[in-house]
């Protein structure tokens, strides 16, 4: 439309001023001409913001026909009424009349709306669609202004190119919605504004991602470039064989959109079928009834990130159908969320003890401090399995470790632990809290503030976030022992704690997880005695002390007694308990043991 209206002042110009006035009747025409495609192209526009700020982002016939109204006045006032012209003294045609006056007034609605209407509706935009379009709009107004001001001058056109260009370049650049290390692949930008126009328009269609999932979570360079090479090959045999463009939904998922089963059907095929020998990554196949599983676009990348993020790494089948029991558990995962925000804000995190047994002098010389959730609404609990790693992927995993650690010790010092005959506390140190080099100072000034001798303290290091920066931990590791604090590895035998950690750090204490216990002790398989006879040996060789956890049975103590366990932890002995049960059990246990003999 731009292009027209400014191919139409040129011929009104070349007319007026090359044809003289015989040609009258063109004359009416051609001015007639440009005026209405002058109010075409701000009908035009005004349609266009309007698509971006409407919820559905598309725009019905209902809505196209209100909006035509004042253009449909204006072109009216043009056919019916006579449209004058005048000169200045400088020789410059200019259009008068009082349709032209109408024709304006009709122009600065179109254009002020869509100023009223970008302010009132800037949350629906991105901050740079916002400033982009709302500068345009305003230097199209004050170019209209202008034009209406000074007779002669024709300076709208100019304004229709600032704003074709604004929109052409920030806004609908091609360019921006294709993925710069993946050929042909769209971004997420791209597939947001796909999806909003599939909601707008409320017709059938399905959503197809192609979710990579790696051996480890942790990107190097050489992994990123492999899966963008895996994605692109996918994406382009899909492009061939089905005509289907991908979109880069999330980091590790490309995504299809379309309303045919039958595609979803080919490409299925295609990812069970493609091979990559060279690869380390997993194809996972999903599909998404986008209008049944999904309200709108925000809800649907909000079901897309979950399923490629969290609950992709939980499945083992090839191809996936994401339904209400999967949106079920997202909404889920998210309450959770909103809980644990609430409880860091409000400090409402609890801490339970389970005592462990020392073999050698037969008491609970030590217990571990164990973090507790419980649901605002009743008086059941969340499992640390669920809302811890929702913490760390939130980021307030630090903010947890820290409140936990400021409670257990000022329960230390408030109930003087050391006079029950307790020597140590075990306190979780997740990975991300061990690599900030603030760390150190958070820990030290809460041991100062209630007095705790830094050897009371023995520090778990979890490895459910990878540790990643190895100067910071070792940093925080070596001040922390300066001032006589120890570490132990936990959950060994499962996740990331390995050989390769053993090496790195100088733990005193290494716990072996429940499930590696509960499998060496499995009565099933008699061969897995020798793993759990060969891992303690191994251990004590190296100078380690070993606690062995989920200890349920009295048959399972006696076993890990006799084959070298030094340190006992579990069920049999208690479940973690707060803070006055765990009093009530160093009480009742006070003179009941003796020097061990051997479990019994």
């Amino acid at each position: 439309m731009a292009f027209v209206n400014i191919l139409s002042e040129i011929t009104e110009c070349y007319v007026f001023v090359y044809l003289g006035s015989a040609y009258n009747t063109l004359r009416h025409g051609v001015q007639n001409f440009y005026i209405g495609s002058l109010l075409l192209c701000t009908y035009t526009i005004s349609i266009y913001v309007y698509s971006k700020l409407t919820v559905r982002r598309s725009v019905s016939a209902k809505v196209s026909a209100i909006f035509a109204i004042p253009l449909i006045v204006g072109i009216v006032s043009l056919i019916i009424g006579k449209a004058s012209y005048g000169r200045t003294e400088s020789g410059f045609y200019y259009n008068i009349g009082s349709m032209i006056k109408i024709c304006y007034a009709v122009g600065f609605i179109y254009l002020i709306g869509m100023v009223a209407g970008l302010v009132i509706y800037r949350s629906r935009l991105r901050r740079e669609d916002f400033f982009s379009l709302i500068i345009g709009t305003l230097i199209w107004v004050f170019f209209a202004g202008y034009q209406y001001i000074n007779k002669g001058i024709q300076v709208s056109s100019i304004a229709m190119m600032l704003m074709a260009l604004i929109i052409f370049i920030i806004i609908e650049n091609p360019k921006e919605l294709f993925e710069r290390a993946i050929p042909n692949v769209k971004n997420k930008d791209a597939f947001t504004m796909l999806l909003l126009e599939k909601y707008g328009n409320g017709k059938l269609f399905y959503i197809i991602s192609v979710i990579f999932t790696g051996k480890t979570s942790v990107q190097t360079a050489a992994n990123r470039d492999e899966l963008y090479r895996l994605q692109g090959n996918v994406a382009k045999i899909v492009q061939d064989r089905i005509d289907l463009d991908g979109f880069l939904s999330n980091w590790n998922a490309l995504s299809f959109v379309t309303s045919s089963p039958e595609k979803i059907e080919k490409c299925m095929t295609i990812v069970n079928n493609y091979k990559d020998d060279s690869s380390n990554y997993r194809l996972t196949f999903t599909v998404i009834d986008g209008l049944k599983c999904a309200r709108d676009a925000n809800e649907a990348l909000q079901i897309l990130t979950y399923v490629s993020g969290e609950y992709i790494y939980k499945q083992s089948a090839p191809n996936l159908v994401i339904d209400e029991r999967v949106i079920d558990k997202m909404i889920y995962r998210n309450t959770i969320e909103d809980v644990v925000r609430d409880s860091v804000k409000n400090k409402a995190f609890e801490v339970y003890y389970q005592p462990i047994l020392s073999v050698a002098d037969g008491k609970f010389s030590s217990a571990e401090a164990l973090v507790r959730l419980k649901r605002p609404d009743s008086e059941n609990y969340i499992s640390p399995e669920d809302f811890i790693p929702i913490a760390e992927k939130c980021g307030l995993i630090q903010q947890i470790d820290d409140l936990v650690f400021e409670k257990v010790c000022s329960f230390i010092a408030k109930e003087n632990l050391e006079s029950f005959g307790v020597k140590t506390i075990e306190v979780n140190l997740s990975g991300n809290e061990v690599v900030d080099f603030q760390a150190f100072d958070r820990l030290s000034r809460k041991m100062e503030k209630y007095h705790i001798p830094p050897k009371f303290i023995n520090f778990e290091i979890t490895e459910t976030s990878y540790i990643n920066n190895d100067d910071a931990f070792k940093e925080n590791v070596r001040r922390l022992k300066e001032m006589g604090s120890t570490f132990s590895m936990d959950d060994f035998g499962s996740g990331y704690s390995n050989l390769l950690e053993i090496l790195k750090m100088d733990y005193i204490l290494v716990k072996m997880d429940k499930e590696f216990v509960w499998q060496c002790l499995d009565k099933d398989k008699p061969d897995n005695m020798k793993m759990l006879q060969y891992t303690i040996n191994f251990l004590k060789e190296y100078g380690l002390h070993i606690l062995a956890e989920g200890v349920e049975t009295m048959e399972q103590a006696k076993i890990l007694i006799d084959n070298g366990v030094e340190y006992l932890q579990g069920f049999y002995y208690s479940r973690p308990v707060p803070e006055k049960e765990y009093l009530e059990f160093l009480n009742a246990q006070k003179g009941l043991f003796e020097p061990n003999m051997k479990g019994e």
